[in-house]
């Protein structure tokens, strides 16, 4: 795959109600954003015994499947610039490519065929772990249009680099849909066995409320027009966000965090996000993420 010939708003697609799902949800994107869409479809081809295999142009089935996709947007979006591209390839490693110069990179939660397993499995996993572009998970209700309820966009932040990208991209997701910003800071008392308290409960959570302030002040001062909810929650992140998301259009989180957050991509607080949520999940790196 070309990354140069990559541009604007990708979408992931097998032929899955998921896939269409994630389609819908990157149409909207690319209409709000005024950017191109690409959809791909990737195929492996079958390695095993040609006996037990019957005779199938798996490449025109891939073909075939790729256009339907193709189709399903233009009449979504007659307007919106929109073309197929398919790949012969490890399905996550072409959408990672992809997504070296992609915009955004949209994929539904489950999927077929090339796509198996998209958010269980490996190649979510790879996705989510390595696209250098924000990635968004479309789950919900495949009947809903997201486009036409705007609702809440639900962030997490905890203080570190890739939380300040989630709350970028959440303030940028809100004034683009015109919806509100909730953003959270779960805190996680956990008592040390035979030790007293260290600090007053009551004074850690007035702190980082006060640092949550901070953190969002340069984003109200870009997005003046936004309406913003802030609040600092006791609980473990998993649920504290799992909670708050309910309901909302987006729930953004960086792809690693510190303290409560620590570990959020690959451990198990963002398993249960993109495995749980009611709501589609995008997940953002800190800019130039080391690990990447």
């Amino acid at each position: 795959m070309d990354a140069e010939a990559i541009t604007g708003v990708v979408a992931g697609y097998d032929g899955s109600q998921n896939g269409i799902r994630a389609l819908d949800w990157a149409v909207g994107e690319a209409q709000s954003r005024g950017l191109p869409l690409t959809v791909i479809h990737a195929w492996e081809a079958f390695i095993g015994s040609p006996v037990a295999m019957p005779v199938v142009d798996l490449r025109a089935v891939a073909q075939e499947t790729l256009d339907g996709g193709v189709e399903h947007v233009r009449k979504q979006a007659p307007d919106l610039p929109v073309r197929g591209v398919l790949e012969c390839g490890r399905p996550a490693a072409e959408l990672i490519e992809a997504g070296r110069s992609a915009a955004l990179l949209v994929l539904g939660p489950r999927g077929l065929g090339g796509f198996a397993g998209l958010v269980l499995g490996s190649v979510s996993a790879q996705v989510v772990a390595h696209a250098q572009c924000p990635v968004v998970i479309a789950r919900g209700d495949p009947g809903r249009r997201p486009e036409v309820e705007p609702g809440r966009v639900v962030v997490g932040v905890d203080g570190s680099p890739a939380s300040r990208a989630a709350l970028a991209m959440a303030f940028a997701e809100a004034e683009l849909h015109g919806s509100s910003v909730h953003a959270v800071a779960a805190w996680e008392s956990v008592p040390v066995k035979g030790l007293p308290p260290l600090a007053d409960e009551a004074g850690i959570r007035k702190a980082a409320r006060e640092r949550l302030d901070q953190l969002m002040l340069p984003m109200r001062e870009l997005h003046p027009g936004v309406e913003v909810r802030a609040e600092v929650v006791l609980g473990p992140p998993r649920g504290v966000l799992l909670d708050a998301s309910q309901g909302a259009r987006l729930l953004v989180v960086g792809s690693r965090g510190l303290g409560g957050f620590r570990g959020l991509l690959l451990g198990s607080v963002s398993h249960a996000l993109v495995q749980h949520a009611t709501c589609p999940v995008a997940v953002v790196h800190a800019p130039q993420d080391p690990d990447d």
